[in-house]
């Protein structure tokens, strides 16, 4: 009763924790199984809702064996190749693929084309100027070990000093400023169309490799599987497959292309590094399951 000494409303027979509960005897399944069960029934709370959910606990029951049998080995069959492909299909569809282009421009942006700028970024317009300067400072020590006379001397490193003068070498630093920048900054934008153009016809060849893909997880896996290993299994299978077709269709091309296109600006940017991380890759595939698990 309330203060007013009004009855209240019974409370649910079935709370949230009990089903939790009852869940995590049943499965041994923690919160990051990936394991996700519905239970159909009345709308509402009540009788209707503990009804469904007795239903369904008695169901998994007759699955339990006996009483010392921990956890639960409730074994199911595994996903079949039409489910497996069904899922796999999700990639194909424009929305999810710019989707995953968006993330791998993003990631090569962050593993190919960061190293550019950290190289501009370490040889600013002062530290050019600094060089240059200690350039001339070499030439007018080299014109004192020459031995010459005090005359002549003087005359060459006077003439040495009006060519190289500071504002002479600040033009020059400037200058290269001006034509390291852009060069590189086209160069970034070379790199971010190759792989743009690679994975997008990739991704658009997908369609033709998914079943082929669903084939060969059906086939490598188990006929029968705990229930609450069926998230952790497909989805290791699936990404596998996912990085396995990417890598496989995107990377000698990329590498491949890469090499000339920063050979032709080595004059600017010293960068000859051209090897792609597989583990890169990776990232591509959970990211292309996280889009299956959200649309299946």
């Amino acid at each position: 009763m309330d203060s007013r000494g009004k009855s209240l409303p019974p409370g649910p027979l079935v709370t949230d924790e009990d089903i939790r509960e009852e869940l995590r005897r049943l499965f041994d399944a923690g919160p990051d199984s990936g394991l996700v069960i519905r239970v159909y029934g009345e709308p509402g709370e009540g009788t209707a809702a503990a009804d469904a959910f007795r239903e369904m606990f008695a169901s998994l029951r007759m699955y339990e064996g006996k009483p010392q049998d921990q956890p639960l080995e409730i074994l199911v069959d595994a996903p079949s190749k039409a489910h497996i492909a069904r899922a796999l299909s999700v990639l194909g569809h424009k929305q999810h693929q710019k989707r995953i282009l968006d993330h791998i421009l993003t990631t090569f942006g962050r593993r190919l084309i960061d190293p550019l700028a950290e190289i501009l970024d370490t040889t600013p317009t002062g530290s050019v100027t600094a060089r240059l300067t200690m350039l001339r400072d070499i030439f007018l020590a080299h014109v004192a070990d020459l031995r010459m006379t005090p005359e002549s001397q003087q005359i060459l490193s006077s003439d040495l000093r009006k060519l190289l003068s500071d504002d002479y070498l600040a033009m020059v630093a400037e200058n290269e400023e001006r034509v390291q920048r852009p060069r590189v900054a086209m160069l970034a934008q070379q790199i971010l169309r190759l792989v743009g153009s690679t994975f997008h016809n990739a991704l658009k060849r997908w369609p033709a490799h998914a079943e082929q893909i669903a084939s060969s997880i059906a086939r490598r896996s188990p006929k029968k599987v705990r229930l609450s290993e069926v998230p952790k299994l497909i989805r290791g299978q699936i990404t596998d497959g996912i990085e396995e077709f990417l890598w496989i269709e995107t990377s000698a091309d990329i590498e491949g292309a890469l090499r000339p296109m920063l050979a032709e600006h080595q004059d600017v940017m010293p960068v000859t590094q051209a090897t792609l991380d597989r583990s890169t890759y990776r990232e591509f595939a959970d990211a292309c399951w996280a889009i299956i698990a959200e649309h299946c």
